[in-house]
């Protein structure tokens, strides 16, 4: 009986050693049609997927508005002002997306404060005219808005806090929420009555 056993187990090594891959004992050469990008969608502006959501320029009959578009990155403040300092991508580009924010802004830090995110930036958005630096400004403020427990945005250029124009064409130096901005966003703009003599983006 136990002669039985041992030759079984015998058999059992031999199957088992017969269905193993030997390894390759140098490189070998992968036929084209098997090889693929290890990165194929490495975009600087990152795919349109994901559950961030950054905010863009669209062209409209009526004007300039916000529209979000989905970033697949971490829901971390400096991921997603990474990824809205990004821009759009060659796709969104196509639709007709843009970014008033200059493509060279570094975001410098980002820091929240309770419910306030301060977002320090460097100064290349300070070379921008007032029409698109609201703009820009708007588009910072409803991208951290996005976030978890972001309500307001205190942005900073090189540590220093600024005035922002807002969307009445104001100057504000506090903490900006997307309420400033009224008829900005295509389609997020919150449930809010219109700041009396506000505008529309140009």
């Amino acid at each position: 009986m136990r002669a039985g056993v041992g030759s079984a187990a015998v058999g059992a090594v031999l199957v088992l050693a017969a269905c193993g891959i030997d390894p390759d004992a140098g490189p070998r050469a992968i036929p084209a049609e098997q090889r693929v990008e290890l990165d194929e969608t490495d975009q600087a502006a990152g795919q349109s997927t994901g559950a961030s959501r950054v905010f863009l320029v669209a062209e409209e009959e009526n004007g300039r508005v916000l529209r979000s578009v989905l970033r697949d990155v971490p829901s971390r403040p400096a991921d997603v002002m990474q990824a809205l300092l990004a821009g759009p991508n060659d796709d969104e580009i196509e639709d007709g997306l843009q970014t008033a924010v200059p493509v060279d802004t570094e975001v410098l830090s980002t820091r929240q404060i309770g419910p306030t995110l301060v977002v320090d930036v460097s100064r290349q958005i300070l070379d921008l005219q007032s029409t698109a630096l609201r703009l820009a400004v708007a588009q910072i403020v409803f991208t951290a808005s996005e976030l978890d427990g972001v309500r307001s945005v205190a942005l900073r250029v090189d540590g220093q806090s600024q005035a922002w124009p807002v969307g009445r064409g104001d100057l504000e130096e506090k903490a900006l929420t997307v309420y400033d901005f009224p008829g900005y966003a295509e389609s997020s703009q919150p449930a809010y009555p219109p700041v009396p003599g506000g505008t529309t983006p140009p």
